[in-house]
């Protein structure tokens, strides 16, 4: 497929499953979790170890021989802070601000290794956090950098593609297969790209019109305020897609990082200090020592159900993400080693998850077990974008934190929707290697009009089932990508 093609065949094709996933969401809902559900049950045993793959993989490239190749003979773009704070908003987003409160208040629920597992309250908490931190902490960043060195090993070192294709191309030059699977790759990840994001933009807007009610005590609920906040939204983003990275992105990332590290701070030493250290700690013990036991329990004779939904769903969702993770993240990784590139990309985001998720999602399980209850109670009643302003309010300034928190919201949609569409400006450009902001522009009035449609109707059931059903592809790719990577560095090596 030439890539002057690409993004005529793939922007129209975006559009009309869009438009198919809004008009028939509840049919195709359906059918896409009727499949996945299959896909999940068949093939847990498949999926849930891929991250711990994808780790170990990484952790025997940095530290062997191939750890000391370069990405190119440039110094670095960016210091080592805009770097990872570019990763960090584009990778997870506006995901730890809604999930961070109830992440380990579901496991503790919900989960067979909490209390409906018959496991007493300290165990039960214990766990929970545990496994709140296998889904949001290693695997996910073990993922997205495997996908990252993929895509810049061959961008850089082989003047290949910013494109997830570019390994199995180059690799596997001249096979019957490389065509076909090419096409498959990039149109999967274009697809489950746009479509993704689109639901994360949808979310973002109930979670900004949610956090004005409690400041403002007034409903912006509404479709007129939403489609308000939506119309803000995408400028923004639209704005900081067309600007180079180094002025649009880069600041915005940079803010984000530094406002979350504000209010993770001002949490910590305003709430239950020791509390929030002791969990700090035990968490970081279950991190080390419960990746691996996590990446092979199956729990063959608890609930499936939960399995099903929550650590695989997790996992495919990351995986959904790693072609435009790691797009972006070659993209801003010139002149990195392949063992600065891993460990930082790693270990950094990794330590922060532990941070962030032992104070919020640490504070909600004091919560439950000690105090009002009234956290979960708001998720219970599908209030989950309130549960973070509920928890500030028990801390001094809490309008003023609510306020930052909103700003918060905000800021992380942005640069996740802005470096998706850089990435795809870059996939769909003529020479998919150079930042197109014509193209980034237009992704991001598909992404702007998939999500207004969402927000009228209401129906974001059918967006997120195809973005991650589009995405699905690449539990099995990766292999393949993998694969081209390893023959590729063997050979350049020799």
């Amino acid at each position: 497929m030439k890539k002057s093609n690409l993004f005529k065949i793939s922007a129209p094709f975006v559009l009309v499953i869009a438009i198919i996933s809004i008009i028939y969401p509840k049919e195709l809902t359906n059918f896409v979790i009727m499949v996945t559900t299959f896909f999940y049950v068949s093939f847990d045993w498949f999926i849930l170890w891929l991250p711990l793959l994808a780790l170990v993989l990484g952790l025997f490239i940095a530290f062997s021989k191939y750890g000391k190749i370069k990405l190119s003979s440039h110094e670095p773009e960016y210091s080592t802070f805009s770097w990872m704070s570019m990763l960090f908003t584009a990778g997870i987003g506006v995901g730890i601000v809604f999930y961070g409160p109830l992440e380990a208040l579901w496991h503790y629920q919900t989960s067979p290794i909490g209390i409906n597992g018959n496991y007493d309250q300290q165990e039960a908490m214990q766990n929970a956090m545990s496994i709140s931190l296998f889904v949001w902490g290693l695997p996910a960043w073990a993922l997205y950098t495997f996908g990252g060195i993929i895509i810049a090993y061959f961008a850089y070192r082989h003047n290949g593609a910013f494109a997830p294709q570019a390994c199995v191309e180059i690799a596997f030059k001249n096979r019957i297969f490389t065509k076909p699977i090419s096409k498959i790759i990039i149109l999967g990840a274009i697809i489950s790209i746009a479509l993704s994001v689109s639901a994360s933009v949808a979310m973002a807007v109930g979670q900004v019109s949610s956090g004005l009610k409690i400041i403002f005590d007034t409903d912006f609920s509404s479709d007129f305020y939403k489609i308000i906040i939506l119309i803000c939204l995408s400028l923004a983003f639209t704005l900081a897609s067309i600007l180079p990275i180094s002025k649009g992105m880069k600041i915005l990332g940079d803010w984000t990082m530094i406002i979350s590290i504000i209010l993770l701070l001002f949490v910590f030493i305003s709430g239950p200090t020791h509390y929030f250290i002791s969990v700090i700690v035990t968490s970081i013990g279950e991190v080390i020592t419960k990746t691996i036991s996590h990446s092979f329990n199956l729990y063959i004779f608890k609930s499936r159900d939960w399995l099903v939904w929550y650590p695989l769903a997790y996992i495919v969702w990351w995986i959904t993400w790693t072609p435009f993770v790691g797009v972006f993240l070659a993209k801003i990784s010139r002149g990195r080693t392949l063992k600065e590139f891993i460990l930082c990309s790693i270990m950094i985001p990794t330590g922060f998850m532990v941070v962030w998720f032992s104070v919020f999602s640490g504070y909600g399980l004091l919560d439950e077990v000690q105090m009002s209850k009234e956290i979960v109670a708001m998720a219970n009643s599908s209030n989950y974008e309130g549960t973070i302003y509920r928890i500030l309010q028990d801390f001094p300034f809490s309008k003023l934190t609510q306020i930052i928190t909103v700003f918060l919201f905000i800021s992380f949609v942005i640069t996740t929707i802005t470096s998706a569409a850089i990435s795809l400006g870059i996939m769909t450009s003529d020479d998919a290697k150079s930042e197109n902001k014509f193209k980034a522009a237009f992704w991001c009035i598909i992404i702007a009009l998939v999500s207004f449609a969402v927000v009228v109707t209401g129906k974001i059931e059918g967006i997120k089932a195809m973005g991650s059903f589009t995405g699905f592809i690449f539990v099995y790719l990766l292999f393949i990508m993998g694969a081209a990577l390893f023959k590729q560095l063997r050979k350049d090596t020799k």
